[in-house]
């Protein structure tokens, strides 16, 4: 079906009933998060994130008129974006089917790669360009737009792919075959390339940092955020989001790796820290002796205390469509103590009775916690300025390169920005960030932009005719 924008189409917005609306269906920072880019309803908007401002425009221009931009990336700070657009006027819904490179400098498409299956995802470095259908992702160099790589896939309907932003050569991590492995792609050099197994069920978020050394990943549960030693698929980190599951929108590292920021579909945003004295090639944190380990917060807020059956389900086992009663669970630790007293004198009480407890309590907390303003208890906004065919399942994350400070992209049209203390003490529980600001980035109304230091910059709508067969060049930053 062909994206229309029609009044029984649109979210709940202000002004519910204007047929010119704007509506959002995809957004994202790029590589190196000094930018974000969202595609809309009438093409796409381009943004420095600090400060924030609005620095390009391209909607209703003739190449863009009756078509959405469904997905979309940036390159970096240049010219060139890849992106997924549909037209009203197809109703076989073909775009879905290729990516698009554009060229701003010169207001044209300069390339496309076509499948036979519906696109779900796109990344891109300076080198190479992934393009994700649900079971298969073809890689590209970005220069010729050539086919070097073809890779299966388990079923990936939300499009996961993450690539290093400044590895040498390119790292590509994606979905392995089997559920919930991680496939890590080293170049073209297929006997570096290693998959290991991270979650049990679906994977639902995958992030690399910039050098590609740490792998982060979260499942369709959303409980547990694990990162990982993308060289060998060493676990080092299990970080404990909730004992609620979620819908994972976003990890994130920090520019120096010392920070993951995790986002989901709930009302509060996480952020762990990295520390490397509570990770080992063995996990460190479930072979010491204290739960909590130095740097990790002992704090169980913001992370809510787990049900019984959700402790009981940990000890027991998965026990598929069973409530274990406490009659089960004291049966099992008095199995533990039994254990325990015949035990030789050289085994301690704690070795045997952290074999028992669940990994709930051994996972890390988070070190510091953001409440989302304006949204309710299960992450629904005032305002949602998505359109129903968007792919957007909640915030994105970035973090300031130079100061302690997170900022969290949402889909009401709002930018947050988010301070904490980087060398803040754990003891004295999680930390809850600062609100530093709170920006509307995005609203509905065809005319409104946000204005900031760089509002001199120009931006092109794209001319009001045909015969305007280039646009003036433009770029962001230089």
């Amino acid at each position: 079906m062909a994206v229309v924008q029609t009044d029984a189409d649109a979210p709940i917005v202000a002004n519910r009933g204007s047929p010119g609306n704007v509506y959002l269906l995809s957004y994202g920072f790029n590589q190196d998060c000094s930018c974000f880019v969202c595609g809309t309803t009438a093409g796409f908007r381009v943004y420095t994130a600090s400060p924030l401002c609005e620095v390009h425009r391209r909607e209703h221009a003739p190449v863009f008129q009756n078509r959405s931009v469904v997905l979309i990336a940036m390159l970096f700070k240049t010219n060139i974006f890849a992106m997924v657009t549909v037209s009203d006027d197809d109703p076989s819904n073909g775009g879905q089917n290729k990516v698009q490179i554009w060229n701003e400098a010169t207001g044209k498409f300069a390339g496309e790669l076509r499948s036979r299956n519906e696109v779900t995802g796109v990344a891109l470095r300076r080198d190479i360009i992934a393009m994700v259908c649900e079971y298969a992702i073809y890689v590209y160099t970005l220069g010729n737009l050539r086919v070097i790589q073809h890779l299966t896939t388990n079923a990936n309907s939300r499009g996961l792919c993450a690539l290093a932003a400044a590895s040498d050569p390119w790292i590509l991590v994606c979905p392995g075959q089997s559920t919930g492995a991680v496939r890590v792609q080293v170049g073209q050099d297929d006997r570096a390339t290693h998959v290991f197994e991270a979650h049990q069920t679906a994977l639902a978020a995958l992030a690399l940092n910039a050098s590609g050394s740490l792998v982060a990943t979260a499942s369709e549960k959303g409980t547990v955020v694990k990162v990982f030693q993308r060289s060998d698929g060493q676990l080092l980190y299990r970080l404990r989001r909730s004992a609620r599951p979620a819908v994972i929108s976003c990890l994130t590292f920090g520019h120096d790796d010392r920070f993951l920021g995790v986002a989901s579909s709930s009302s509060t945003v996480h952020i762990f820290k990295l520390d490397p004295a509570t990770a080992s090639t063995e996990y460190r944190c479930e072979a010491s002796h204290s739960p909590y380990p130095q740097g990790a917060s002992p704090a169980l807020n913001p992370a809510e205390d787990p049900s019984v059956p959700a402790v009981a389900e940990t000890m027991l086992g998965d026990q598929r469509g069973a409530n274990p009663t406490i009659e089960q669970i004291a049966s099992h630790l008095q199995k533990a103590v039994t254990k325990i007293a015949s035990h030789t004198a050289a085994e301690t009480i704690g070795d045997v009775v952290k074999g028992v407890m669940p990994k709930y309590f051994n996972d890390l907390r988070s070190f510091a916690y953001f409440r989302l303003p304006d949204v309710d208890a299960s992450g629904q906004p005032a305002v949602d300025a998505r359109s129903k065919q968007s792919r957007i399942l909640g915030p994105q994350l970035a973090f300031h390169r130079t100061e302690p400070r997170l900022s969290v992209l949402h889909y009401s049209g709002i930018l947050y920005e988010c301070s904490f203390k980087p060398d803040h003490d754990t003891s004295a529980g999680t930390q809850e960030c600062g609100l530093h600001c709170a920006t509307t980035w995005f609203a509905v109304r065809p005319d409104f932009k946000v204005q900031g230091p760089f509002a001199q910059v120009p931006t092109v709508t794209g001319g009001t005719g045909e015969e305007d067969e280039e646009a003036e060049e433009w770029q962001l930053l230089g």
